[in-house]
């Protein structure tokens, strides 16, 4: 039974650390995507 318990604890723990990954990942890409439109030479 405990070990039931640890794992869930785990999983919880490391499905949030993906999460918040996931987000630092998206934010980075938003980044790169900005800079990437403004160094296109504008028409």
């Amino acid at each position: 039974m405990w070990i039931i318990i640890i794992l869930l604890i785990v999983l919880i723990g490391f499905t949030g650390n993906i999460v918040s990954l996931l987000r630092q990942m998206k934010e980075s890409n938003e980044k790169i995507i900005q800079l990437l439109e403004h160094q296109k030479p504008k028409k």
